[in-house]
């Protein structure tokens, strides 16, 4: 009996001595895995992944209008779509078309006349001769009104009886039916047309003739002839 207790004592030292001897050591709970912090990537304004399409605006502040165009095309198309207009609505005007005045009969004393017209032609004639006259007006007399026709070249006065009663040439373009002799020719070109005049001054020379008086009168200094007139007597 004191053999087996002995026996017993003897195995309890042995194992503890192994424990001892192996380190046994009593479990503890596993240590926590250490969390690895996330990283955090900060965005740029440059490297946004919004769309290029979309903007992100502040709703406090308004967004300025966008141009359709740039102001050089905006001009050019407002300039086109004026000429545009113009040409469509507004015809341009043409140059007036100059009256052909065909001399039949020419000045002469007997029978003086100015662009081949006789004094007291009737006003439907001249009208039938050379149309309607741009502009017409009245010449206020107390005893004999003058209706005066324009016909840019030239005018034609008419009296209350509707007769012609002066031709005044106010154009070098036309021929008045001088023999040659035209508004602003030099004065001594006068005398080698007509020949000797009525009455001379250093500012007029007058032809009398028959029923009519011609009327040219020159600039001093230029001695040149800016007028050529024919009156009724």
């Amino acid at each position: 009996m004191n053999r087996k207790k002995a026996f017993i004592g003897i195995l309890s030292v042995i194992m503890i001595m192994m424990m001892v001897a192996t380190g046994c050591k009593p479990k503890h709970a596993a240590e926590p895995t250490p969390v690895q912090p996330k990283e955090t990537t900060v965005v740029t304004p440059t490297e946004t992944s919004l769309p290029q399409s979309e903007t992100i605006t502040n709703p406090s502040v308004p967004s300025p209008a966008t141009p359709t165009g740039t102001q050089t095309d905006k001009v050019s198309l407002a300039s086109a779509d004026k000429d545009k207009g113009e040409d469509e609505q507004t015809p341009k005007p043409n140059a007036q078309t100059k009256l052909k005045i065909e001399i039949k009969s020419p000045y002469t004393q007997a029978k003086p006349t100015l662009l081949g017209l006789t004094l007291k032609t009737s006003a439907a004639e001249i009208t039938e001769k050379f149309g309607k006259p741009k502009e017409q007006f009245v010449m206020e007399d107390d005893t004999d009104p003058i209706t005066v026709y324009d016909y840019t070249d030239f005018l034609v006065g008419f009296d209350k009886q509707k007769q012609l009663h002066f031709v005044d040439v106010r154009s070098a373009d036309v021929n008045p039916g001088l023999n040659g002799l035209k508004l602003g020719d030099p004065v001594e070109e006068v005398t080698k047309a007509l020949g000797k005049p009525s009455s001379n001054t250093s500012f007029v020379l007058t032809y009398k003739a028959t029923g009519a008086v011609l009327k040219l009168d020159i600039d001093p200094k230029s001695q040149k002839v800016n007028s050529i007139k024919l009156f009724a007597e």
